[in-house]
């Protein structure tokens, strides 16, 4: 399987992950395979990998009055920026330095 139809299943099973929780053993699949997919595409220390890695599923600072809907809106949010990030790493293969 050529890199694009590699990343293109992994923004497609982005999908079926945004009525997930971050603590679901899907998104947790995802989140792993998709790590794993990165380190052999780029490397294992790449910016890549490492970008990736920097991407928050949960809010960044918690206080005593968050509800369920600040842990939502943030999961939906990291679920957004994966997917522009391998979006982008999509068209980083197209068009190569």
């Amino acid at each position: 399987m050529q890199r694009m139809e590699v990343l293109e299943r992994q923004i497609a099973a982005i999908g079926a992950l945004t009525g997930k929780s971050v603590a679901s053993g899907e998104f947790g699949q995802w989140r792993r395979q998709t790590e794993d997919i990165l380190k052999v595409f780029f490397g294992e220390n790449s910016a890549e990998v490492q970008e990736f890695n920097a991407i928050y599923y949960t809010p960044v600072f918690l206080t005593c009055r968050m509800g369920d809907e600040a842990f939502d809106e943030a999961f939906r949010g990291g679920l957004a920026e994966a997917r522009l990030f391998l979006q982008s790493l999509m068209e980083k293969i197209r068009r190569p330095d």
